[in-house]
């Protein structure tokens, strides 16, 4: 192995997201109202996959990958639950070391979160993008 190139676990080693991730589980996570602020998850390592659960009959929501974005328009919708539907449920195969939960409406939902997580430091993704930074602002499509 090349002293110049060393092989190690990062963003673009493939072998770290071959393996099965190590799990992360949360539930009853409050999501506010669509005013309030939204509720950040943070994962102690890069995710390879997340799976959200929305918890609550009373409202929808909303799933993004900052604060900005998940207060405005770049974000998912997961429906409120009902009988037919009782925990809706969406899988996103991303790499991120947090995700941001807020109500589709005004009033408060309730939500769980299954990560899988990788071997990779999440200051990993500060270094990366060509500024140096990712673009996590809400604004561009990044939500």
């Amino acid at each position: 192995m090349s002293q110049q190139y060393p092989y190690g676990v990062g963003l673009q080693n493939v072998g770290s997201y071959q393996v099965s991730g190590i799990p992360y589980v949360t539930s009853s996570i409050t999501a506010p109202s669509n005013a309030g602020t939204p509720t950040e998850v943070s994962f102690p390592d890069v995710t390879q996959r997340i799976v959200v659960s929305n918890v609550n009959t009373a409202s929808a929501l909303r799933v993004g990958f900052s604060a900005n974005g998940t207060k405005g328009t770049n974000y998912f919708i997961i429906p409120a639950a009902s009988s037919s539907v009782v925990y809706p449920t969406q899988e996103f195969r991303v790499k991120v070391s947090s995700i941001f939960l807020l109500s589709h409406t005004t009033t408060p939902t309730s939500a769980s979160v299954l990560a899988e997580l990788t071997n990779i430091d999440t200051n990993l993704l500060l270094r990366s993008g060509p500024t140096g930074l990712p673009n996590w602002s809400g604004s561009v499509g990044v939500g």
